[in-house]
């Protein structure tokens, strides 16, 4: 079990847009200004200014020498320490592998599926090449991405979500996706990070999947507080969420720092918990925080647990979670993967009454899904120009306990000893389908949707549940 770092006290403020966030940070606090250096009222010498300014020149030098070395690691562990991944692999027996859409869907970071419908959401951007707030560049904000429907279970169709309502002046650049929805009701609210050129965003939208169409409700945000750097979102009902924040040191206003924070694996990432039933103006709650690079987020149907990619670090973290006040535990286990974690899902058509799914106390036992890359390089290649190299791709299960995972380049090493396993579903060297960000799951219809950053149209891989009894 791993340890973070919490402060007892809580402070409500009102920021300079009206929103109210309530902070569990405190004088240890990490992202406060740092103090005054100015001099003293005693002054201070020629002599120890200049040594200070040394000091602060060598710390600077140190800091780019150690993120340069971690980024050549980076670029060269998978190469030297694992095999070679193959154009494609998946373990599905007389399984089918599609990939759909290429003239339609361009560079889809999420998908989301309604298991229950049978129609899946996805979040696409054409314009990742001119804008991209993480991995640069910061070119052209003005294309304008997209949301579109896909009936998997049905007619296989896909068609683009109108958006009603939605301001005209307003970028479009959606991110992490998710949807809430009560059992037996009719309506879907759908939550979209945005990556406005002004701030990031998280926009509500009711979908109705008739018409496609996607009306637009509200916008969240808080002035840069507590939400900064939205990545993926994980709501719990139609008026609250958790949202992660990938970065403190955020690319536009910190070109070299943001790389640094990255390539270091700083701990300043965190998790908000964002309300906006009860006031005019959202309450933002920060639920967990010292996460590098906070990626993908989900919530087991339970509502037990709440899992966090940190992206930096290779690594899934998973936290306790009270149900009645939605606050993260401060301790979590973690599982560490043999990829950079991206977006993370549930394969919510598995039974919750299922004893191989959830164990006696709620905490999940299988079902988990999380992409990524294994190669940062070819990664941010690829954000340079999409068609200049191909990133790879691993999509994977983690389940609790041991097991083999049986792919050319495991998704987890030592998985024998450890308390948490991961079998991989799909893998590929970037040449079959590249720079995959998010695979979610239906099993018992026998479908895994993946989507990719730079991937032109999306994966979908059919097979046989009666033939795949372990999936």
């Amino acid at each position: 079990m791993g340890n973070l770092d919490t402060i007892s006290s809580t402070t409500v403020t009102k920021n300079p847009t009206g929103a109210h966030t309530a902070s569990l940070l405190g004088k240890n606090d990490p992202y406060r200004a740092l103090p005054s250096r100015r001099g003293s009222s005693n002054g201070r010498s020629s002599q120890q200014m200049a040594l200070q300014a040394s000091y602060f020149k060598l710390a600077a030098a140190i800091a780019v020498l150690s993120a340069f070395a971690v980024f050549v690691y980076k670029i060269l562990a998978p190469r030297i320490s694992l095999p070679l991944i193959p154009e494609r692999w998946h373990p599905f027996h007389k399984g089918l592998v599609w990939i759909l859409f290429k003239d339609r869907v361009k560079f889809s970071e999420d998908v989301v599926l309604d298991h229950e419908r049978g129609f899946a959401i996805i979040s696409s951007d054409p314009g990742r090449v001119f804008w991209n707030t993480i991995l640069g560049p910061l070119k052209d904000p003005n294309p304008r991405g997209h949301l579109l429907l896909y009936d998997y279970a049905s007619t296989g169709s896909i068609r683009q979500l109108e958006l009603v309502g939605f301001p005209t002046t307003a970028d479009f650049h959606p991110l992490g996706i998710n949807f809430f929805r009560t059992p037996g009701d009719p309506r879907i609210r759908l939550f979209v990070v945005n990556h406005r050129r002004d701030g990031g965003t998280v926009e509500v939208m009711d979908v109705d999947y008739e018409s496609a169409r996607a009306i637009y409700v509200t916008s969240i945000s808080d002035g840069d507080r507590s939400i900064l750097s939205p990545n993926a979102v994980a709501p719990v009902s139609y008026t609250s969420f958790y949202v992660t924040n990938d970065h403190y040191l955020i690319k536009r206003r910190h070109p070299i720092l943001a790389y640094t924070e990255t390539a270091l694996a700083l701990p300043l990432g965190w998790v908000t918990f964002v309300d906006f039933a009860a006031r005019e103006t959202p309450v933002c709650t920060i639920a967990a925080g010292g996460i590098p690079f906070a990626n993908g987020i989900v919530i087991t149907p339970t509502g037990k647990q709440v899992l966090v990619a940190s992206t930096s670090t290779n690594c899934v973290r998973i936290y306790e979670r009270d149900p009645e006040t939605n606050v993260l535990s401060s301790r979590y286990d973690k599982i560490r993967v043999t990829f950079h974690p991206d977006n993370l899902s549930f394969d919510c058509s598995l039974r919750l009454d299922d004893p191989t799914v959830f164990d006696a106390n709620g905490r999940f036992l299988r079902g988990v899904v999380v992409a990524g890359c294994p190669d940062a390089g070819r990664l941010f290649c690829m954000a340079k120009s999409a068609n200049g190299c191909k990133a790879p791709s691993i999509v994977a299960e983690i389940r609790r306990g041991n097991g083999r995972d049986p792919a050319p380049y495991p998704a987890v090493l030592f998985c024998l000893k450890n308390k948490y396993c991961a079998r991989t579903l799909y893998q590929s060297d970037g040449d079959h389908y590249p720079s995959s960000t998010t695979g979610d799951m239906d099993s018992k219809r026998g479908r895994l949707i993946v989507t990719g950053l730079y991937a032109e149209g999306i994966l979908d891989i059919t097979w046989d549940p009666k033939k795949n009894p372990e999936f």
